[in-house]
């Protein structure tokens, strides 16, 4: 009777908390609803990066298949190995933290650490001018 009712009382225990944890788990959206949300917030971005990302890609027909291939890769490698992929959001993320920090602090000297970015893009790939950035706490659209 006494094991019975700890039996009992066990299941409840797993029940529930089968139930609340993902009510519980944060609630991350995936990326593809990220963007979907971003896209309805800011259509014209959305439009625009777009059409940047033709134009680039009318330009650079190997290397836009190339960037496709990556992109691909990588999503085969994070459904292989979301922690690894988890973890390395997160270091991206303080990493983001911590620059915007420092150019809070810096403005100048933000400002000409972008331009030098800007240049070096612009020579990587021929002239073409990096896609616009989202203000922070903006998700930018990506394909």
């Amino acid at each position: 009777m006494k094991l019975d009712r700890i039996a009992i009382a066990l299941a409840s225990v797993a029940g529930l908390l089968l139930i609340a944890g993902p009510a519980l788990a944060d609630e991350a959206p995936a990326p593809g609803q990220q963007r979907a949300e971003f896209c309805k917030q800011n259509p014209q971005k959305c439009e625009e990066a777009r059409a940047k990302r033709e134009a680039f890609c009318k330009q650079k027909p190997e290397t836009c298949a190339q960037m496709k291939e990556k992109r691909a890769e990588r999503r085969e490698l994070c459904q292989q190995n979301p922690e690894k992929c988890a973890q390395q959001r997160e270091r991206m993320k303080e990493r983001r933290a911590d620059m915007q920090a420092k150019c809070a602090a810096d403005p100048a000297k933000c400002e000409q650490m972008k331009q030098e970015r800007r240049e070096r893009f612009q020579k990587r790939h021929g002239g073409v001018t990096p896609p616009a950035k989202a203000s922070p706490g903006e998700t930018p659209p990506s394909e």
